[in-house]
């Protein structure tokens, strides 16, 4: 009967040695670690059974319970560290990307203004030259940022009411750190809206950066 118990003791502490090396293996890997915590508890409580027992009585396999115990402890603890890291780092990947996304379609535009771009709006002017109108208004684009940047900038033209009556996009690719560039807008105006946008304000809609 004793030595039933002993080999029993001794089987539950090989196994719970086995798991807390499989867990150590597995800690630090990404979705494999939730498995090798789970790996980790089991091999704690072998480990831990397995002391009881001996200090009741039972001198098989001390040593290997000990070892046991501390192997689970390492292993939860470097899978604990690795998620709360692994984590981070996940949570970093995801506001970067959001960010860019944001900048991208214009969510970020009142952000870009103070930060990256200044966009500086000239006067309207039309012109009727052999019976062709000639429009323009001169946009410059500043890159406030110390590297290359490239911006889609979206101007929308309101009367005094704010009701938007036409709106236009001007493209500028690969602007140097602090580099400016002059772009016009509004080149092609419907003849209907010509008589509008000669007592329209024109403003920044929407910015875009690359």
């Amino acid at each position: 009967m004793s030595k039933d118990k002993t080999e029993r003791k001794s089987g539950l502490a090989i196994a719970g040695f086995i798991l807390a090396i499989l867990a150590i293996l597995g800690s630090w890997m990404p979705l494999i670690n939730n498995v090798s915590f789970f790996f980790a508890f089991i091999a704690l409580l072998f480990g831990v059974i397995g002391f009881v027992n001996i200090k009741k009585g039972k001198r098989v396999g001390q040593g290997l319970a000990v070892a046991t115990i501390v192997l689970s402890v390492i292993a939860g603890s470097v899978v604990l560290a690795t998620q709360a890291f692994y984590g981070k780092v996940a949570n970093d990947i995801g506001s970067s990307v959001k960010k860019s996304v944001d900048d991208f379609d214009g969510t970020n535009t009142k952000k870009l203004l103070e930060t990256s771009v200044d966009v500086t709006i000239g006067k309207f002017t039309a012109k009727t030259e052999n019976y062709m109108d000639t429009t323009e208004l001169p946009v410059t684009v500043k890159n406030k940022l110390s590297e290359k940047a490239s911006y889609t900038v979206k101007i929308e033209a309101v009367d005094s009411a704010g009701t938007r009556l036409a709106e236009d996009t001007i493209y500028v690719t690969d602007l140097g750190a602090g580099q400016s560039v002059s772009e016009t807008a509004f080149k092609y105006v419907e003849s209907g809206k010509l008589a509008a946008l000669k007592t329209a304000t024109f403003k920044v809609l929407e910015i875009g950066k690359s």
